[in-house]
């Protein structure tokens, strides 16, 4: 734990791996009151603490720090940002570039205000599907640290624990992307406690739903997904996001069991309840419309006829372009059914070309990858099957071994 604002630059100068030589290059102070100001023997100025913050990429971490001074007058306020110093110091990996996000909050506290939490959940939801990288999983973790910390400070209320519920959910479906499915599943866990604790049934359905359709990439079985499809849907009978999620859990199922018959039943539950949502306005980038564009033109893809694939992916592709991750997914499973349907080399080409355009690496579209290359005949050969297998998912996937 750090104690102290010396203690707090070592720690963050230590983080961004400068020594006192780099570090008094960088800012024009001397090495040795850099040194004095760390182990306490010397009173930083404004100046200093400035010129640290920017060469360290901290603003403003320190100048609020040292504004805060020794604790006398903001007792409360100063060790609550010391713990969030001290844990973004200590939690491998999250390091400097979450501290921002971490003393803005400390910021809100002095200006009287609030998060305003809607936005940044929606924030946070639009970002994970169009630039889902490590750096959006620190910051994201940055946000459950900063909700926890108002929690812990300022008491649960119904809106803090929605709040936590959801970017809780949202944390758990990163580190699925990342393959760490056990963590994900006891996150999914974490943040149907908490949305049952807020006592908001939007979040309660939405938490079960979205995690359902992700779920069965992630070890749920076929009973497990329908089961618990049928206990989120009984919990409101409006339309929401969570009822969306819920039907595309089915559409999983069903494309992935060959139900194509159940599956586009799934499908026309998804709309009834996107057009209902966006009625209310409701309406996102990454909303109801494109998801349940999406779901089609996967089901249709994966078991439909290659009629049916054109038609569904051809009404998909122009509201999937703002959402890289999904627009992906959806021309990978248009190359699976060309693969199906008899153009192997076109259908490999296809996915191939998708998939370099994505610039991070997401589990769900390796997985459907792999999805792909287990529909290519055993004897095609070809360069570019051999680089496309090359960003397929470690590991078996779903269809082949659903229970």
């Amino acid at each position: 734990m750090v104690d102290t604002f010396g203690e707090v630059l070592r720690s963050m100068r230590e983080a961004a791996g400068l020594s006192l030589s780099a570090l008094a290059t960088r800012t024009r102070y001397h090495k040795s009151e850099i040194g004095h100001v760390e182990t306490g023997r010397r009173q930083a100025s404004s100046d200093f603490a400035a010129a640290c913050d920017r060469e360290l990429g901290t603003t403003p971490l320190l100048s609020v720090l040292l504004e805060l001074g020794d604790g006398q007058g903001d007792n409360v306020k100063r060790r609550a940002m010391l713990a969030n110093i001290g844990a973004a110091a200590t939690m491998g990996g999250l390091g400097l570039t979450v501290l921002a996000d971490l003393v803005r909050d400390g910021l809100l506290d002095t200006a009287d205000s609030g998060e305003d939490w809607d936005d940044t959940i929606e924030a946070y939801n639009r970002r994970f599907v169009t630039e889902p990288s490590a750096e959006f999983g620190r910051s994201l973790l940055s946000q459950l640290m900063i909700a926890r910390h108002q929690i812990a400070d300022r008491g649960k209320t119904p809106e803090r624990l929605r709040a936590v519920a959801e970017l809780g959910q949202l944390y758990g479906l990163w580190l699925g992307n990342q393959g760490d499915v056990s963590s994900a599943r006891n996150w999914y866990r974490t943040a149907a406690l908490l949305a049952d604790r807020s006592e908001h049934t939007p979040t309660r359905v939405y938490v079960r739903g979205r995690a359902l359709s992700r779920g069965i990439y992630e070890g749920y079985t076929v009973r497990e997904t329908i089961d618990g499809v049928d206990e989120t849907l009984s919990l409101s009978k409006w339309p929401t996001l969570g009822a969306l999620e819920a039907y595309s859990a089915l559409v999983h199922v069903h494309a992935l069991t060959g139900n194509l018959t159940d599956g586009r039943s799934a499908v026309t539950g998804m709309r009834r309840v996107a057009d209902g949502l966006f009625d209310s306005g409701l309406s996102k980038v990454a909303g109801p419309i494109q998801r349940t564009a999406s779901f089609h033109s996967y089901l249709e893809c994966r078991i439909g006829s290659m009629k049916a694939a054109e038609r569904a992916f051809t009404e998909a592709e122009p509201v999937l372009r703002p959402v890289p991750v999904w627009l992906a997914d959806a021309r990978i499973y248009y190359g699976r059914a060309m693969v199906t349907h008899g153009d192997t080399a076109g259908g490999i080409a296809f996915a191939l070309d998708a998939i370099k355009q994505l610039r991070h690496e997401v589990r769900v579209v390796g997985l459907g990858v792999s999805d792909l290359l287990s529909a290519v005949p055993a004897a095609h050969r070809s360069d570019e099957l051999d680089e496309l297998r090359t960003y397929a998912a470690a590991g078996s996937g779903p269809w082949e071994n659903l229970a």
